[in-house]
């Protein structure tokens, strides 16, 4: 199978604003943009494994069965990096063939930033857009899906889950930052604030710089608002979404916000966007 189109990637930290972003890039005309599918964290290694275990039984079924005759060809790197393109399509498009006017795929799972080197071993020529926010409204929102989504009991500071998820939130973050300079020549880095206060701005940098040619938009900007994505919903889901324009967020404390600030830097770097 031959892949035409361009390949981009959306990652970045948890509740830094991936979502907001890979739902502009699907307002462009010819791209297809789907979320969370994660597949170079749950799926690619898993490929890998089944590809080795192959090998070597084919490795042994040719010297046995065979007497050292047999042609049953193993998977090379060429090979499994073609397999590896097919499934992700295949799970990408719903076991469809690619829509004929597709011109890009975007695949938007915060995991991406931590599985740069799996995207490029299987798309060496793929984007990967790296989105930025910083940590403590980061954090802050984290636990709101997880008070929300998970356990009322998040609401407290005191709550034992919620101190082992910003000790964890903190050395994850090192780790997140490190990945961000390290690659700083690979991505391009756009800010959750900047494209928030001016979507229309991101929407023709993603199409010049990002993607390369104007493509246009399939709907208006405006439908990319908070405010009109809730208004989509029934009334029950409003309130507990993702997406919130009310004050109904997360308090942290002085003592985590303190926390947060003295383990969790900035990256030192410029931003595309």
């Amino acid at each position: 199978m031959s892949f035409r189109c361009k390949k981009i990637f959306v990652g970045g930290y948890t509740k830094s604003g991936t979502t907001f972003v890979g739902r502009a890039f699907d307002i462009i005309n010819g791209v297809y943009a789907k979320g969370e599918e994660d597949y170079f964290r749950l799926m690619f290694h898993g490929v890998h494994d089944l590809a080795r275990r192959f090998n070597a039984n084919i490795e042994v079924v040719n010297k046995e069965v065979y007497d050292g005759f047999g042609s049953i060809p193993p998977i090379d790197r060429n090979s499994l990096r073609i397999l590896q393109q097919n499934i992700f399509y295949h799970i990408f498009f719903g076991s469809k063939p690619m829509p004929e006017d597709c011109v890009v795929t975007v695949e938007k799972s915060p995991h991406n930033i931590f599985r740069l080197r799996e995207i490029n071993y299987t798309f060496p020529d793929a984007i990967n857009v790296c989105v930025y926010r910083p940590a403590i409204p980061v954090f802050s929102s984290l636990i709101r899906h997880m008070r929300d989504h998970r356990d009322i009991g998040y609401d407290d500071p005191k709550n034992q889950n919620r101190i082992s998820i910003l000790e964890n939130f903190c050395k994850r973050w090192q780790e997140y930052v490190e990945i961000i300079e390290q690659n700083r020549a690979k991505l391009k880095m756009v800010q959750y604030q900047s494209v928030a206060d001016d979507t229309a701005g991101f929407l023709d940098f993603a199409q010049s710089d990002i993607i390369g040619q104007k493509l246009g938009l399939s709907a208006p900007v405006e439908t990319l608002t908070k405010e009109h994505y809730l208004s989509t919903l029934p009334p029950e889901a409003r309130e507990k979404s993702l997406v919130q324009t009310s004050a109904n967020k997360v308090k942290l404390t002085d003592a985590e916000k303190k926390m947060i600030t003295d383990h969790c830097r900035d990256p030192d770097i410029t931003f595309d966007f």
